[in-house]
């Protein structure tokens, strides 16, 4: 076991009814631990007629096992999730094979040695490749078929969700950041969230955000200390501070909210992709002078595709009531790309059902890494891990099921 593995687990995831599947070319042995095996697969989506590729993971034993599926946030991703060097799905696969339970996680359509195109691929197709591979699954002798379930993260919550009001549905679902909001609200909350963000580089998190902050404060008040100010002058300058912060905020981020809900209206009223494309990149170098003509016309192109456009209708509440088998709703308070309050969006559309379980972890991010402060340092380098608390938390609940 390498030594970052090591470090993560000692600190701290429309169709018709049926749906057949194959164990199509024998699975591959790629690696092998002291508590899992793991294999390369392919299996197909017949309905769609395309192969998918990913990563079985067995725990070591006779089984048979309960088993997962990982379904993958939204956008092109591969079987591990990988966001710039960090896989949560790797990491949360591992974890839970080398705790007897197997997982299958797969590159989405068009990415890695799947079949497909992504761009084409709307929340309906992704759960068609989802019950694909719980069919698959479901073939294996190590499998225990009565408990396959789906782990979604962002999108593929929903995903999994929407399988579950479905025919044949998953043993249980959990949700990672799932939404509860009709998809063109959460994708404006999202746009307007990342004009917020000064930096371009995306790895200024919330928590390094909230540190630069706090060093500028702390700053202010030593300065003013130094000028001679009193205890009650430092406080009432730092309240009126925080109070201007917090309006120049919200005043920037109703700002961005109206002009990313025009650029939807846009593409939502016109089904002429090149002319949306052209007047959303307009409005982009607007907002942007520095924003490279290119460019902008890269991510126009990004809001006209066959995702995109479905997704702006995509209602999470139309197909909860029907979700029957056991939920647990996972969410980061740290997430700034689907708020914690779309816990309640979907407690709401589940009311009906008895099993649903909720929890939230202080400092966790939309892709679940553990608070900052806990990340250790491998080879001089801080490296993000999974929270550990999220992980066990995971496991505990799969284990019941």
């Amino acid at each position: 076991m390498s030594v970052f593995r090591s470090v993560v687990l000692g600190g701290w995831l429309m169709l018709t009814s049926v749906m057949q599947a194959t164990a199509g070319p024998k699975p591959v042995l790629i690696t092998q631990s002291a508590l899992y095996g793991t294999e390369e697969v392919t299996f197909p989506n017949a309905i769609d007629k395309l192969q998918l590729a990913g990563t079985l993971t067995i725990p070591q034993g006779s089984g048979p096992f309960p088993a997962v599926v990982l379904i993958s946030d939204m956008g092109a991703q591969n079987r591990d999730g990988n966001v710039r060097g960090y896989q949560p799905l790797r990491l949360l696969a591992e974890h839970l094979s080398e705790q007897g339970i197997a997982v299958l996680r797969f590159d989405d359509r068009g990415v890695g040695k799947s079949e497909g195109d992504n761009n084409a691929a709307t929340t309906l197709d992704r759960v068609k490749d989802a019950q694909a591979a719980m069919q698959y699954l479901r073939t294996r002798p190590e499998i225990v078929a009565a408990r396959v379930g789906i782990i979604g993260h962002g999108e593929g919550g929903n995903v999994g969700l929407l399988a579950a009001a479905q025919p044949l549905p998953p043993a249980y679902v959990v949700t990672l950041a799932a939404s509860g909001q009709v998809g063109r609200e959460l994708l404006a909350t999202q746009q307007a969230a990342q004009r917020m963000v000064a930096s371009a580089d995306t790895s200024q998190t919330l928590g390094k955000r909230r540190l630069k902050a706090q060093q500028a404060l702390d700053q202010q008040v030593a300065s003013m200390r130094a000028s001679g100010a009193n205890a009650a002058q430092v406080e009432t300058a730092l309240a009126k501070y925080q109070l201007t912060q917090k309006m120049e905020a919200q005043t920037a981020l109703a700002k961005a909210l109206s002009r990313e809900h025009a650029m939807l209206e846009i593409v939502r009223q016109n089904p002429d992709n090149a002319q949306v494309q052209a007047i959303v990149a307009n409005m982009m170098r607007q907002d942007n002078a520095d924003l490279d003509p290119a460019q902008a016309r890269t991510l126009a192109a990004r809001r006209t595709t066959p995702w995109y456009r479905n997704y702006l209708g995509f209602d999470p509440q139309q197909y909860l009531s029907n979700v029957k088998c056991p939920v647990l709703l996972l969410q980061g308070l740290d997430d700034e790309e689907v708020a914690p309050t779309n816990l309640a969006l979907l407690e709401k559309g589940l009311k009906a059902n008895r099993t649903v379980t909720v929890q939230k972890f202080e400092g966790v991010n939309h892709v679940f890494q553990a608070p900052e402060a806990h990340w250790p340092t491998v080879e001089g380098k801080t490296q993000p891990i999974f929270s550990y608390i999220a992980l066990s938390t995971i496991r505990e609940w799969v284990r019941q099921r």
